[in-house]
């Protein structure tokens, strides 16, 4: 029973705020909740779904395409954030309401000016419908143009979050449960992931296939400087020392190119701290890939960094980092 309430405690983590943590573990003590995700939404990751009239003219489509289809930070190659289906809006009822993205762009020339609203969970949970109201296309394209950044952001994390809710479903409970011993955060790590090498302060997670990895890296770290530089020494430095190839001279390292890696500052509910987005490639040898990470200064007073990063030399990495970053952002 015990086990079960802990699993079900790492499922709820991800569908509330951590304001409502405290509540639902006196609730899960009294063993009186139960989960429904009958509202999960639907979809693939990094699909989102257009609503707009096929029969509008090429260019007018072009460019709400592009828009959509930005590419996506840190790849080595270029990727779009997101693959787009497009429905006629007649279509758009039943199972195509729970799409967890959804764009839909309304011209009416019945609307006095342009506007974009941007509403959560309105038929399904995580969910992120962008509703464009134009009375003209061309008003319609330049709305969207005008908040693209938040339309793609708002729609980027609410992706997250339904990775991170999947994740929730499928527990590696024990593997959570040894993360919250050694180093005091809970994180939801899916049953994929095992411990490949591990050291005082360091914990190395692998999920691997015949095609590709991902892995999830923990350490924590005396030096609590959270800038792009000392980030990238202490990625080294831990690289350097615990994920060493055939001989020690094969080692990862952070590569420094086209303005990568990316540094700001992030936080992730009461945790303050800095987020590392970019390239790593190998010391000596030809692997590399994309990686995202993020540190923060624990009660202790040392930096804690979890850090995800992807191999998969043949095949589009933007869904694969998209499944290390949901892990990394689960903390608590």
């Amino acid at each position: 029973m015990k086990r079960f309430i802990f699993i079900l405690f790492v499922i709820l983590c991800v569908l509330v705020s951590c304001d409502d943590m405290s509540q639902l573990a006196k609730e899960l003590r009294q063993k009186s909740v139960t989960l429904k995700v009958d509202d999960l939404s639907t979809g693939k990751s990094g699909e989102v779904l257009l609503v707009m009239n096929k029969e509008w003219p090429d260019n007018i489509q072009d460019s709400i395409y592009a828009i959509l289809r930005r590419t996506q930070m840190g790849l080595p190659q270029p990727e779009p954030m997101f693959t787009l289906y497009q429905v006629n809006p007649d279509m758009f009822k039943g199972d195509f309401t729970r799409q967890t993205n959804i764009v839909h762009i309304d011209v009416n020339s019945s609307y006095e000016g342009s506007e974009c609203k941007i509403e959560k969970n309105t038929w399904s949970r995580p969910q992120t419908y962008v509703h464009i109201c134009a009375p003209t296309q061309q008003d319609a394209v330049k709305c969207l143009a005008e908040n693209s950044d938040k339309v793609l952001k708002t729609m980027f994390d609410t992706d997250i979050a339904k990775l991170q809710a999947l994740n929730a479903q499928r527990p590696n409970a024990d593997l959570i449960e040894y993360v919250h011993q050694k180093f005091g955060i809970m994180m939801t790590i899916p049953e994929d992931y095992e411990i490949g090498r591990e050291g005082d302060d360091f914990l190395w997670l692998l999920y691997r296939t015949p095609v590709n990895d991902r892995f999830i890296m923990i350490y924590t770290t005396p030096n609590k400087k959270l800038t792009r530089e000392a980030m990238m020494i202490k990625r080294n430095f831990i690289t350097h020392q615990y994920i060493e190839g055939a001989t020690p001279d094969i080692y990862p390292e952070v590569t420094e190119v086209a303005g990568y890696p990316i540094h700001q500052p992030l936080t992730i509910g009461a945790k303050e701290g800095a987020e590392l987005r970019g390239l790593w490639d190998t010391k000596n040898d030809y692997m590399g890939g994309p990686f995202y990470q993020f540190s923060f200064i624990n009660l202790d007073g040392k930096c804690v960094t979890i850090d995800g990063s992807v191999y998969a030399p043949k095949e589009n990495k933007a869904v694969y980092m998209r499944q290390v970053e949901a892990i990394v952002k689960s903390v608590k």
